[in-house]
């Protein structure tokens, strides 16, 4: 069964199984993941967590003193009846009480083994388009989670009561707490340019080729900035972006920082942010993160970024996939100091007041609770 768990029996708290997709934090969905079970009341909760791979979300975790293995998971088309009969030994053997997943192959494996073990799962969906097995998937889960109230229109013949919104958290206290790091000192730009953030992994779902068709627009209308690219690269997608810039001859306005550690207090230093995703986001985390270091943030009309962002207040929500609604959003933003400075202090406030960690960990406890009281 892979990685063995330490074998601690916890008498009488209640025993939650959670699936994630990755074994890192570099997704915002691991990090919330991280968030929540960090702060679980373990004296009534206690999670044993399974990733696909080794890596520092699972040594963070064992760091908190959290059970974890790793076990490969399979994919549908392998249809494994033996990986569906370890998931069920390990919630016998464990006696777990709940099951959480948080992508599909472990939703679909992981449910029908709850459902031969008669436990209740909860699938929590980040992401916003549809999927070729979600009316199954929804069928084998008891509830399912969302991280914002627009993927409800995802599950369209799935009962409402099964739908339950929780918007991910921050906390704004820890968030302060991350110095800035020096980022103009580091990329060797001064204090002349404006500079706009762009956090998310380059790859086609988060647009980024969007947003450089929106920069060529701006040339030469949005004043002296800078766009950092923040985020590993997926596939070819960055020599892609390369190519674009060169032939829109836009090069000088990009800086590709890669994948970073010290991102909260790099968006100190931004002068706002740009998420340009294309399709597929549930809501991106790095959106309620701008806000909450008092930064405006544009965001194309994808998922939940409409709940986030008070369009004309805390940012400007666009149309995905449209170069020229972004660059009027930024251009907006890049000639208005008083602007830009009015929606960070709102936007900040906005997350302290709505988007609070303590809240979405409390909640989330709440329909724990609720879910084991009703049973199925």
């Amino acid at each position: 069964m892979g990685k063995r768990l330490r074998q601690s029996k916890e008498e009488g708290k209640i025993n939650i199984l959670y699936f994630t997709s990755f074994g890192t934090l570099k997704g915002g969905g691991q990090r919330s993941l991280f968030y929540l079970l960090r702060g679980l009341n373990r004296d009534i909760f206690n999670p044993v967590v399974v990733c696909p791979e080794q890596g520092d979300l699972v040594d963070q975790l064992q760091v908190l003193g959290i059970d974890t293995m790793v076990m490969p998971f399979k994919r549908f088309r392998q249809l494994s009846v033996g990986f569906v009969w370890r998931i069920f030994c390990l919630i016998r053997e464990r006696r777990i009480n709940l099951v959480h997943t948080d992508a599909p192959a472990e939703t679909f494996y992981a449910g029908i083994a709850a459902r031969l073990a008669g436990v209740p799962l909860i699938w929590h969906i980040r992401v916003s388009d549809a999927g070729p097995a979600d009316r199954l998937l929804a069928a084998l889960a008891t509830r399912l989670f969302m991280v914002a109230s627009s993927l409800r229109t995802r599950f369209p013949s799935t009962p409402a009561d099964k739908l339950v919104p929780i918007i991910n958290g921050i906390d704004v206290a820890e968030f302060d707490a991350r110095p800035p790091i020096g980022i103009r000192q580091e990329i060797g730009v001064g204090s002349g340019p404006l500079l706009i953030g762009c956090v998310g992994r380059l790859e086609e779902m988060k647009g980024q080729e969007y947003l450089v068709r929106a920069v060529q627009l701006l040339s030469g209308r949005g004043g002296d900035f800078r766009v950092l690219l923040i985020g590993s690269a997926e596939g070819d997608y960055r020599e892609k972006l390369i190519a674009l810039m060169r032939e829109l001859k836009v090069e000088e306005y990009f800086i590709d920082l890669g994948f970073r550690h010290d991102t909260p207090g790099l968006l100190k230093e931004l002068d706002f942010l740009v998420s340009a995703s294309s399709f597929g986001e549930g809501l991106s985390r790095v959106i309620l993160e701008a806000m909450a270091a008092g930064k405006p943030v544009v965001a194309t009309a994808i998922g939940g970024a409409a709940e986030a962002v008070d369009e004309g207040v805390t940012g400007y929500v666009v149309p995905p996939r449209d170069p020229q609604a972004l660059a009027e959003a930024m251009l907006r933003l890049l000639t208005s100091p008083e602007r830009r400075h009015e929606f960070g202090t709102l936007g900040r406030r906005r997350v302290e007041e709505q988007f609070c960690l303590a809240d979405n960990i409390a909640t989330t406890q709440r329909f724990y609770l609720e879910i084991l009281q009703r049973g199925r």
